[in-house]
């Protein structure tokens, strides 16, 4: 009897410490088929070649079609402008995607929009702050002749410079005034209209450290769709690197700003090694979470001193392939139209039935080894003592 009891107080623990996250499995919708997308950082500004590096993406992903006829998505995280080289002092100056030297890159990513196999998020005005960049080339000789280049790569900066919503020129980083934000974000808004013709839908904060604030500013701004990796960073520490802020999100979840909340949860990187079959480990893992695989990939892999641009091309071609093969009622949508099905309840992407959310709950909860190896432990001394008490 002191066996059973104290099992049962093991059992109440365990469900304390995993409530929070056993709350959200709960609550997250779920899938009724495996989803595939592509988020595709940091195109736009930077060097030309990235726009032959687009119509090549572009034409890879056009070779396949999932069971409904529709085409691979790689969503096109655009930054619309970076320091011009003809006025290196003044911090504000930029080129735009419609100046003649990227009109081209502009050119390619429409290319892709138009055939269905790029969908075009908000990555930012500039993949840094202007003023704190400025701040920061005043004691970096380094930094100043960055932006004195000619198309520079952004992924060049220090990881800290390149986060926009935060001043990362000193560690721990500072927040930004908030009438800076709001201004920037309006400006950034208005900016994709001109160029691209049409509103923004999604935002994807650069290096994902953003604030309350931020957000607020792109609901307002009429933005509908916030990517995450899960978590919220609002700053980045001594180390430079992004810190804990305790505000979690979920698939679907409507945030306090307004928006709805969809989750990066993996990566897909060629130019570390990644291959096809790290991307079916990752869609094996997600579908039985009934959840969508949103891989994050970087222009790096395409464009820049480290790109492996044929081994890329051939990685995403080999990886859809073999989820088509593995996954026969795969999908391929956008990001914010699985966003929309969230938002709506969607039927044709969702499924609200409770053996689905039954077969998904320790799938989502049991993501860690530490978590598996307690439950292991606990269903192990409970079926001990059920059968010492027979």
């Amino acid at each position: 009897m002191y066996l059973i009891s104290a099992i049962l107080l093991f059992w109440v623990v365990f469900v304390f410490w995993v409530r929070r996250e056993l709350a959200e499995a709960w609550s997250e919708p779920c899938l009724r088929s495996p989803v595939l997308v592509f988020e595709g950082d940091d195109w736009g500004f930077g060097p030309m070649e990235q726009a032959q590096a687009l119509l090549d993406i572009a034409e890879v992903l056009g070779r396949h079609r999932d069971a409904q006829g529709r085409c691979p998505v790689m969503t096109i995280g655009v930054i619309l402008s970076g320091p011009d080289p003809t006025q290196p002092e003044n911090a504000e100056a930029g080129l735009g995607l419609d100046d003649e030297k990227l009109v081209c890159v502009r050119s390619a990513i429409l290319k892709g929009v138009n055939a269905g196999v790029f969908s075009l998020q908000l990555h930012g005005m500039q993949h840094y702050h202007p003023q704190v960049l400025a701040r920061a080339c005043r004691s970096d000789p380094a930094l100043a002749e960055w932006r004195r280049r000619h198309l520079p790569s952004t992924e060049d900066l220090p990881p800290a410079l390149q986060s926009r919503w935060t001043d990362g020129s000193v560690l721990p980083s500072r927040a930004l005034d908030p009438q800076d934000i709001h201004r920037r974000v309006v400006a950034e808004v208005a900016e994709f209209r001109r160029v691209f013709g049409t509103d923004p839908v999604v935002a994807v904060p650069p290096t994902f450290v953003w604030s309350a604030e931020v957000e607020t500013a792109w609901a307002a701004a009429g933005l509908r769709v916030l990517v995450t990796p899960g978590e919220r960073y609002e700053s980045r520490g001594a180390d430079g690197l992004p810190t804990d802020s305790g505000h979690f999100y979920h698939n679907g979840q409507r945030c306090d700003s307004g928006l709805i909340a969809v989750v990066r949860n993996d990566y897909y990187e060629p130019v570390r090694g990644h291959r096809a079959s790290n991307g079916i480990a990752a869609l094996t893992r997600k579908w039985a979470q009934r959840r969508p695989l949103l891989l994050e990939t970087h222009r790096s892999n395409f464009v820049g001193r480290q790109a492996r641009h044929q081994d890329s091309l051939a990685a995403i071609d080999s990886l859809i392939a073999e989820a088509c093969k593995r996954y026969p009622t795969l999908c391929f949508v956008s990001v914010e139209a699985l966003a929309d099905a969230y938002a709506t309840g969607g039927s044709a992407l969702l499924d609200h039935g409770l053996p689905a959310r039954l077969r998904a709950l320790p799938a989502r909860l049991l993501t860690t080894g530490r978590r598996r190896k307690v439950l292991l432990l606990l269903c192990f001394l409970t079926v001990f003592a059920v059968a010492l008490a027979a």
